[in-house]
């Protein structure tokens, strides 16, 4: 019988699963509901989960096993991937499956390990790895070549990746542990301190997601519900987007200066070609308004945003678990 072959995306935001013949099966938030008083029992997963989040009574804890792009808790982790999986219909078949993993550019044997380990207790017989800029490249169809590189900057919900990239591997790179789960915490404290209104991270994520602007000026608004500060009851405040603009803009403009650090330590070759092709921008945080526009000015080159957002990752996993030879290129195993 074939293997089962399929690629995961497990980032602190969302999960995606890629299944190779099926496409995307599975895009949900990387968040699991369990009983406190019997840790076992799991009352909510994924989606269901999200939703009760800032909700629930002290019986229930709302739990997120990956944080800031790193593993954690390995057996809620595997706990929550072994959900997802069952959700996808391929539980029965994790003995004979095959798994490529994303994971952050740069990331050490003690992360790897912790991978291995979630996905092996979730039953999954066959575990390989590959760095996040190349399944984006690949996810996103950029022409990529040993020789032809390109500039990939991943903005997932924990972790963010810079590099400079060919198909031959990372030429130039980094990962740090802030993504678009910044920009919410953000937000929840300049709501609190500058309007005097307690909100909890729900309403950030959606604050974030439908007014956050990176232009002066943007008259995008909307209401906003939470509790008043001083007085603890329940108060509503009407925001635009450039009343939010501050803690919007300081997750871009520091990954605007780590960007420039990488592209500085480039051979002259490789700026060439950068130079020409542009920078690809993808994951959670590229949707924000005005992006193109802010970074276009700040590095004077051609701003490419994903039109897959969050999906890149995945959908480039699963061209690479479903191709023998690129498998063979890209990815690296344990052991």
């Amino acid at each position: 019988m074939a293997a089962l072959k399929f690629a995961i995306d497990f980032d602190s935001a969302f999960t995606n699963v890629y299944k190779t013949g099926s496409g995307l099966v599975l895009s949900e938030p990387t968040a699991i509901a369990v009983n406190q008083n019997n840790k076992n029992e799991i009352k909510a997963f994924g989606l269901d989960a999200r939703k009760l989040i800032g909700k629930t009574s002290e019986n229930t804890k709302i739990i997120f096993p990956i944080f800031e792009g790193e593993i954690v808790n390995v057996k809620v982790a595997a706990k929550l991937l072994a959900e997802f999986l069952r959700k996808s219909g391929m539980e029965s078949k994790l003995s004979n499956a095959h798994a490529l993993f994303s994971v952050p550019c740069g990331s050490n044997a003690e992360m790897l390990k912790k991978y291995e380990s979630v996905a092996k207790l979730a039953g999954i017989s066959k575990v390989y790895f590959a760095e996040t800029p190349i399944l984006v490249a690949i996810g996103e169809r950029i022409p990529l070549t040993d020789s032809v590189p390109c500039f990939v900057v991943d903005m997932a919900g924990g972790v963010t990746n810079i590099a400079a990239l060919s198909l031959d591997g990372i030429i130039a790179g980094i990962s740090v542990n802030v993504g678009a789960n910044k920009i919410c915490t953000d937000i929840i404290d300049y709501v609190a301190e500058a309007y005097g209104l307690q909100i909890g991270l729900l309403t950030a994520e959606r604050l974030r997601d439908e007014i956050g602007s990176l232009l002066q000026g943007d008259t995008l608004s909307t209401i906003v519900n939470g509790r008043d500060v001083k007085t603890g009851v329940p108060k509503a405040v009407s925001l635009k987007a450039m009343d939010i603009l501050l803690p919007t803009k300081r997750y871009y403009d520091k990954i605007a200066e780590l960007v420039m650090e990488v592209l500085t330590k480039l051979p002259p070759e490789v700026s060439a070609e950068i130079r020409h092709s542009g920078i690809y921008i993808s994951g959670l945080a590229s949707r924000v308004y005005g992006l193109e526009q802010y970074y276009s000015e700040k590095f004077n080159v051609k701003i490419n945003i994903s039109e897959n957002s969050s999906k890149s990752v995945a959908l480039g996993g699963g061209m690479v678990i479903s191709d023998k030879d690129l498998l063979k290129k890209v990815s690296f195993r344990l052991n």
